[in-house]
Formats: C-alpha cells, sequence, structure tokens
C-alpha cells in the first residue's frame, strides 16, 4: 500500500516538470473559459429542481414555480426577466421562484404536469404553504418580483 502511495506521488511530482509546464498553462486557460461561459450563458440564478423534487420544496412559504421546456421558444423568452428577479428574491428561504424542466418528458415530469395542471409551456404556479394559483400576471422581472413583496 505504501509503495502504491508513494508511486502516485511520483507520479504527481513528474506532472509539475518544466517540459510540462505549457500544457499546464493552456489546461488553466481552458478551465477558466469554460469557468466563464458557465458564468455568462449557462448559469440561472433560478433556483432549479427536477419535477420529481418539486413536491418537498412547496410544502411551506411562497414559491413561484416556472414550468418550462428547454426547447420552447416562449420559455426562452421568459427566462431573462425571471432569472432577474429571482436573484432578488431567492436570498429569502421561505421565499423562492424555482423553474422546474418537465420538457424532457419523462415519468416524473408526465406526473408533475398532471398533478399541477401543467399543459402547455411556459406555465407559472404560486405556490402557498403547498396550495398551489395559477399565476396570470405580466411575464416580466417586476411582476414576478411583485407577488412577493
Amino acid at each position: 500500500m505504501e509503495k502504491m502511495i508513494r508511486q502516485k506521488i511520483k507520479q504527481l511530482q513528474g506532472l509539475f516538470t518544466q517540459k510540462n509546464m505549457p500544457r499546464l498553462i493552456i489546461l488553466l486557460i481552458i478551465l477558466a473559459v469554460l469557468f466563464f461561459v458557465y458564468e455568462k450563458f449557462l448559469k440561472t440564478e433560478g433556483f432549479e429542481l427536477e419535477s420529481k423534487d418539486i413536491d418537498s420544496e412547496i410544502k411551506s412559504g411562497t414559491k413561484l414555480v416556472l414550468f418550462y421546456a428547454d426547447w420552447c421558444g416562449h420559455c426562452q423568452k421568459v427566462k431573462p426577466d425571471w432569472e432577474k428577479a429571482a436573484s432578488a428574491v431567492n436570498k429569502s428561504e421561505d421565499k423562492k421562484m424555482i423553474m422546474v424542466n418537465c420538457g424532457e418528458g419523462t415519468d416524473h415530469d408526465q406526473k408533475v404536469m398532471k398533478k399541477y395542471n401543467v399543459d402547455g409551456y411556459p406555465t407559472i404556479i404560486k405556490f402557498v404553504n403547498g396550495t398551489p394559483s395559477l399565476y396570470r400576471g405580466d411575464r416580466d422581472s417586476d411582476s414576478f418580483k411583485d407577488i412577493f413583496a
């Protein structure tokens, strides 16, 4: 066991030689670019859940839930306003804006859609201590934030 650990340490030490520095620098640059792309374009401010986890999250407090599909053009239009509002709202535990992608059509997606009468995308439902009501307001960040005022 000790011999194997020593071998692994030697292998790791071999990575940080003068010969490997250009490769390590390139790797670090690639990782930095990937992190930037993630932060700028992929990371969502809205608290995102899988459909199978929604019931436990909506039990208490006030939650505004966006049921969406990645492939839906209307959903893509509403997401920037949703994320802008969510970054302000989601600082509290009892008030949250949650995104649930039901567009993949899994069994859990279909059960959740049936349970909450989601028949199109995007559908926004307000939950107060687990009790649902369909959101019928405007779909802009100020209107979303007003739900929690």
